[in-house]
């Protein structure tokens, strides 16, 4: 079948992402020496990206939870630190998007996403998204790709779903969706991937 549309996921497919930096910045702002300071409010994050809890609820309980010693637009600035532009992706996109309709589908809070759409320009190749905080539910949950074959008006076996994690890729695939694992480090086999489905870049 034709592809007509190409759905995206957001972390380390359009826009990379590494926490490490970040929870360096969170240690020496709290005085903690864990080697992963995600973890002590994994919990919080997770609540934050269903949309169970909301920015002015979240933020100072994780700040609360690591013992963060700055105000709230420190701790904001550094968890929104996390992310860099993935210009291969970028110059793809930007093909991409002159000939098909694109969308996002992301497990993502309302605090990630403002950032993100506010200083990456990238996100504007994108005619719609749905979001984990919006739809209540994450991937790899079958639930999510539903809410967005709805609301994109997408065929899953006429649409090509990207994503960085296997367990998101096999809940595409089980829905009929064309799924590609993505390597940020490895663009070229994306558009290797592309190429299998008659999209040269």
């Amino acid at each position: 079948m034709k592809i007509e549309a190409l759905i995206f996921d957001i972390g380390n497919v359009v826009i990379s992402f590494d926490w490490q930096a970040a929870e360096g910045r969170l240690r020496i702002r709290s005085g903690n020496r864990k080697t992963s300071m995600r973890e002590d409010i994994r919990g919080l994050i997770n609540r934050f990206e269903v949309g169970e809890i909301p920015q002015k609820v979240f933020v100072p309980m994780a700040a609360r939870a690591i013992g963060f010693q700055g105000d709230e637009q420190e701790f904001i600035a550094i968890f929104n630190s996390i992310f860099n532009s993935n210009p291969p992706m970028e110059r793809s996109i930007q093909q991409l998007a002159a000939r098909f309709p694109l969308y996002l589908l992301s497990n993502t809070s309302e605090l990630h996403l403002a950032y993100l759409q506010q200083n990456f320009k990238v996100l504007q190749h994108f005619q719609d998204g749905v979001y984990s905080f919006h739809a209540k539910c994450t991937k790899p949950d079958r639930k999510i790709f539903e809410v967005a074959v709805k609301q994109f008006d997408v065929t899953p076996e006429s649409t090509i779903y990207i994503d960085d994690l296997e367990a998101n890729v096999r809940s595409a695939s089980d829905l009929g969706f064309h799924a590609i694992r993505y390597e940020w480090r490895e663009h070229v086999n994306f558009e290797r991937r592309l190429a299998e489905f008659g999209i040269q870049i």
